[in-house]
């Protein structure tokens, strides 16, 4: 068989790969020198103590992002509950609209139908059949008004207006 060794990249930081032999030259040695994981171990901690290290202006920032991450979940949540009490308040005007439509139309019935029943009557009246006179000053009935009466206080009543005199407005 052939020396030749492939190679096939795996990745282990987002920036950088590391090839890896597909075959191994021996079952002692380690497909990692020690220096290697020496150095990784290092940029770890690099990493881990760049972390603390952050500038202020940008904790500020952050603080600021997570601030408005937070603000523009309540204003969507506010957003979306004018929204549906919007539709809420649209579909029950539509209800109450109708209802107002249904009325009228019942109305106009009713006033229709008692015009056709008053229309009626005065066609019966009419008739001779039924007995009743058309309306005429000789046939007219005149009634003279009854005499004034005198009004007389009761006691109670001066006893009430006694009361409402020394009662106290405030009360």
């Amino acid at each position: 068989m052939n020396a030749v060794s492939r190679s096939v990249p795996i990745q282990r930081h987002p920036s950088r790969q590391v090839p890896v032999h597909s075959r191994m030259r021996s079952s002692r040695s380690s497909p990692v020198s020690p220096l290697a994981s020496r150095t990784s171990r290092q940029k770890v901690e690099r990493l881990d103590t760049s972390r603390e290290r952050t500038p202020g202006w940008l904790r500020s920032l952050m603080i600021l992002q997570r601030g408005s991450d937070v603000i523009t979940l309540i204003l969507g949540i506010v957003t979306l509950t004018i929204y549906s009490w919007t539709v809420y308040t649209q579909q029950q005007w539509t209800q109450e609209y109708r209802k107002l439509g249904t009325l009228q139309r019942n109305e106009r019935d009713l006033t229709t139908t008692n015009e056709i029943i008053k229309d009626q009557l005065a066609q019966q009246a009419e008739r001779p059949a039924t007995g009743l006179v058309t309306p005429t000053t000789a046939n007219t009935l005149l009634l003279s008004p009854a005499p004034q009466r005198q009004f007389q206080e009761s006691p109670n009543q001066t006893f009430e207006q006694e009361t409402l005199a020394k009662t106290p407005l405030g009360y």
